[in-house]
C-alpha cells in the first residue's frame, strides 16, 4: 500500500525485534499506537490532520503490518516495552502518546510503569477498559488464527469490498491490514491488555480517555474508573463505537485538538 508522499518509513530493532514507523510533520513529538489488527498506517487521516503541528509517529505492532512475529514476546509489559524502545532509539523525548484499544492499553502501561515519561496521553476506547470475554483464552486464540486465515485466503481485493460501503474512505486501509496480520497475534488474546482499575492511579500524565457511547449505567462505571486518574478527563462521543476516529472523526478531533491545547 503506498504512502503519502509527505510519510517517512523504516524500521528499529527492539530486543532483536523489528518494529517498523511511520513519521511526518513537525513540532513536539506525538506518537501513536494503534489498535488490535490494525497497522500503523491506520491512523493516515489523523497524522494529516496533525502533522501540521507535530512531529507524528505512527509503528506496527509486533506481527502486525510489516513488524516482525518472533513467536513469543506479546504480554502487555513486552508492547510496553517495544512502545519505550521505540521512543528511545528515535530519541523522542517528553512525547504525548496515543493509544486506540490495544495500542490505548500499551499507552496507558507505559504511562504507568514510566510516569516521567509522556508529556500526556490519549487513550481511544482503550482494550483495558472493555469488558473481558467469557470464553476461555485458548478458545480466543483459536478464533483469532482462523480469523487471520480467512483473511489470507480472501486477499485485500475481497475484504475492501465488504468494507466498502460503511466505510469507503477506509476500506483498503483496514483491508491492508487484516491481510499483513500474522496469526502470532494470537497471542495477544491469551495475556490480556491488563484492568484500568491497576493502571489508572499509576498515570500522572495530563489524560484524556475518549470512550465509546454507552448506556447511563455504563457510563457512570466509566466515569468511576477514570476518576482514579491523577489528572484525567474521559469523554463519551455520541454515537461512536469502539473506533471513535472512525465513527465519529469531526468531535473526536475537536475533543482531541481542545486537550492538545491544553498540554
Amino acid at each position: 500500500m503506498n504512502l503519502p508522499d509527505d510519510w517517512k518509513t523504516d524500521s528499529v530493532h527492539v530486543d532483536g525485534v523489528s518494529l517498523q514507523y511511520y513519521r511526518t510533520g513537525e513540532g513536539p513529538p506525538l506518537v501513536m499506537a494503534h489498535g488490535f489488527t490494525d497497522n500503523g498506517r491506520c491512523w493516515e487521516p489523523l497524522v494529516e490532520d496533525l502533522a501540521d503541528d507535530y512531529d507524528v509517529v505512527t509503528y506496527d505492532a509486533r506481527a502486525h503490518g510489516v513488524s516482525d512475529a518472533p513467536e513469543t514476546g506479546y504480554g502487555p509489559r513486552d508492547r510496553v516495552a517495544d512502545l519505550v524502545g521505540l521512543l528511545d532509539a528515535l530519541d523522542l523525548s517528553d512525547p504525548i502518546l496515543l493509544g486506540h484499544s490495544m495500542g490505548g492499553s500499551t499507552v496507558a502501561s507505559a504511562a504507568a510503569m514510566h510516569p516521567d515519561l509522556p508529556r500526556a496521553v490519549v487513550l481511544e476506547d482503550p482494550a483495558c477498559m472493555l469488558d473481558i470475554p467469557e470464553s476461555g483464552p485458548d478458545e480466543r486464540a483459536n478464533e483469532v488464527r482462523n480469523a487471520v486465515r480467512e483473511w489470507s485466503e480472501k486477499g485485500v481485493d475481497t475484504i475492501a469490498d465488504e468494507y466498502r460501503d460503511e466505510r469507503p474512505d477506509l476500506a483498503r486501509r483496514l483491508a491492508v491490514a487484516r491481510t499483513e496480520c500474522r496469526p502470532a497475534i494470537a497471542e495477544i488474546t491469551r495475556t490480556g491488555f491488563g484492568a484500568a482499575a491497576e493502571i489508572f492511579p499509576d498515570i500522572t500524565a495530563p489524560t484524556l480517555v475518549l470512550k465509546a457511547d454507552a448506556d447511563p449505567e455504563t457510563r457512570a462505571e466509566h466515569l468511576d474508573t477514570a476518576s482514579t486518574l491523577v489528572d484525567g478527563r474521559l469523554v463519551h462521543v455520541p454515537g461512536a463505537g469502539h473506533c471513535i476516529f472512525r465513527d465519529q472523526y469531526d468531535a473526536g478531533l475537536a475533543e482531541l485538538r481542545a486537550f492538545l491545547r491544553r498540554v
